[in-house]
């Protein structure tokens, strides 16, 4: 009867081994639920972005205005009747 018990005791013990500290255990467990969770950040962070180029692509193929303000802006064009001013302002 004595050596059931120690041999139920030994398999309990084992069991917990695995369990807590094991190959798929608790352990991983919660490190990949942590994974998990900072991967999806991470995807919804390119998914917003995705959706502020997809948006910039649309609003550029739809029209002249938007190609006109992206000239303006990034490379400074005017057209021939007009007159770029800068003004600095003071700090």
């Amino acid at each position: 009867m004595r050596i059931i018990q120690i041999l139920l005791l030994a398999l309990v013990a084992f069991l917990q081994y695995r369990y807590w500290l094991g190959e798929n255990g608790y352990a991983d467990k919660q490190r990949l639920t942590k994974e998990v969770i900072e991967l999806q950040q991470q995807l919804d962070e390119q998914r917003a972005i995705n959706d502020q180029l997809n948006a910039r692509v649309i609003d550029l193929k739809s029209g002249n205005d938007a190609i006109e303000e992206l000239a303006r802006q990034e490379l400074g064009l005017v057209k021939p009747d007009e007159v770029y001013i800068v003004i600095n302002e003071a700090d």
